[in-house]
């Protein structure tokens, strides 16, 4: 397909220069976009009873496993804390934590005290969406744990590999370094130790053609179209969205085509629509899309935010 008619055939994108994405998706995590955080990290870890696995949503920086053990307010060597179970030991769901983080440790009195209000501003917010939930009696938001696997238990535990096996599908993902793949059945793949994924809110910018040559292999067609809705609002201006397209197309075959078209996708049961790096730019496939010709869209989160 020629550029012209990438072109002409995605020109109704342009009118979706709106959209946002805000991911991860779910009743419940999509409303935490709206936690008033200020410049706290914010991490709700979930667990379901029948599992060992916790798994944890963060806004701003990951809070550690550990800390999401205890309650109250706590202090590590790097940070304060303040802790508080949401719902424990309800049906199915073993416990829903909220865990706040200064980002540093606080020795003033009036730090201390600025950082609880804040703390239980979040916590009342929270809470607040918890309630709202439980009383249309849906539990399935609480259960995110369920939707959020580690690129190791996907290959060993969902696709049967051996250790060999395993360690050669994983190497597309080492190379692309993503934060996370998204799934079309609405799970998520984590490329990390830990099940843990960021949460932010995304706005279309542009898109990518390319075309896949079997002797050149995959051919980025650079920016194809971009946006004409002013989010400099937001922070997003025509450098930052240059400088985001960049880290995808200065190695596109094997940052995300090797990726999104790998071979392990054919021995599971859903197939990846999209992908995150670095937690701030979000690359999805449109529909259409296939191996050899198609479009991604690219997907920024302001800066700072």
């Amino acid at each position: 397909m020629s550029r012209t008619d990438f072109f002409a055939k995605y020109t109704q994108i342009y009118a979706k220069a709106q959209a946002k994405e805000i991911v991860p998706g779910g009743t419940f995590v999509r409303q935490l976009i709206d936690v008033p955080r200020k410049s706290y990290d914010v991490g709700v870890f979930f667990k379901a009873k029948r599992s060992s696995r916790i798994v944890q949503v963060h806004l701003g920086n990951p809070i550690p496993r550990e800390v999401a053990s205890q309650e109250g307010f706590l202090e590590t060597e790097d940070s304060t804390y303040l802790s508080r179970t949401i719902l424990s030991k309800f049906k199915t769901v073993d416990f829903l934590r909220v865990v706040i983080s200064a980002g540093e440790i606080l020795t003033k009195k009036e730090q201390r005290v600025g950082f609880l209000k804040t703390g239980q501003r979040i916590l009342d917010v929270i809470l607040k969406k918890s309630r709202n939930i439980l009383h249309v009696g849906e539990l399935a938001p609480f259960q995110f744990d369920k939707k959020v696997r580690t690129l190791e238990e996907f290959l060993n535990k969902e696709l049967n590999m051996d250790e060999v096996s395993a360690e050669a599908a994983a190497i597309p993902f080492n190379v692309a370094g993503p934060a996370y793949i998204l799934l079309a059945d609405g799970s998520m793949i984590v490329v990390g130790d830990e099940p843990r994924v960021p949460q932010a809110e995304f706005f279309l910018v542009g898109g990518i053609g390319y075309r896949f040559d079997k002797t050149e292999g995959a051919i980025s067609e650079e920016r194809l179209f971009r946006s004409t809705t002013d989010l400099s609002p937001q922070g997003i201006d025509e450098a930052y969205i240059d400088g985001m397209i960049q880290r995808v197309t200065e190695d596109f075959q094997n940052k995300l085509h090797s990726l999104i078209f790998a071979d392990v996708w054919k021995k599971g049961k859903s197939s990846p629509i999209g992908v995150n790096f670095g937690g701030d730019l979000l690359v999805k496939a449109e529909p259409s899309s296939e191996i050899w010709t198609g479009v991604f869209e690219v997907y920024v989160k302001p800066p700072k935010s």
